[in-house]
């Protein structure tokens, strides 16, 4: 896939090939972004109004896998290097509000292009890369984890930090 390419993510097919959770993956739409950050990444086949399915195994899989640690972000792309981004507390948010609803034929949530806000919209996978970086910082400081000085120790030195 194209996006997961620019942004440098790794299939988690090719990592959990001949594993029990191959079938699960058997498509390419689920990815690694960094040793704890997952991606389920999905494209609309409708261009007017985008609209997204997530299998409840995968959905429920997701939440078992970072239950003690990491997320995952669902990418909802309307074009090869645009769509809308959510955090795994903001779709488990939606579907206990029931502002996603549930086919119990397909067995999947459909999520349609209300339930993105224009905060969670991208241009590009750089935009894109900002928001989840943004977003892990956000979640660092709501869990009182102080984020690294991006001060080196030679300006440390040479400016130290007033008090």
């Amino acid at each position: 896939m194209e996006f997961a390419a620019a942004i440098g993510a790794v299939d988690l097919k090719k990592l959990f090939d001949y594993s029990e959770y191959h079938g699960l993956f058997k498509r390419s739409n689920y990815f690694l972004l960094d040793k704890d950050t997952f991606l389920v990444i999905k494209t609309s086949r409708s261009k007017i109004k985008p609209f997204y399915g997530l299998a409840r195994p995968v959905y429920e899989q997701f939440n078992t896998l970072t239950h003690e640690a990491g997320t995952y972000f669902l990418v909802a792309l309307d074009t090869s290097r645009s769509g809308w981004v959510l955090l795994k507390e903001q779709l488990i948010g939606q579907k206990e509000s029931s502002q996603i609803s549930f086919s119990g034929e397909q067995d999947q949530y459909k999520i349609n292009n209300y339930n993105f806000g224009t905060q969670h919209r991208f241009h590009s996978p750089e935009a894109f890369l900002g928001k989840v970086r943004g977003q892990r910082r956000q979640d660092a400081y709501d869990n009182g984890i102080q984020a690294p000085s991006l001060r080196s120790a030679a300006d440390a030195e040479r400016y130290p930090e007033r008090k």
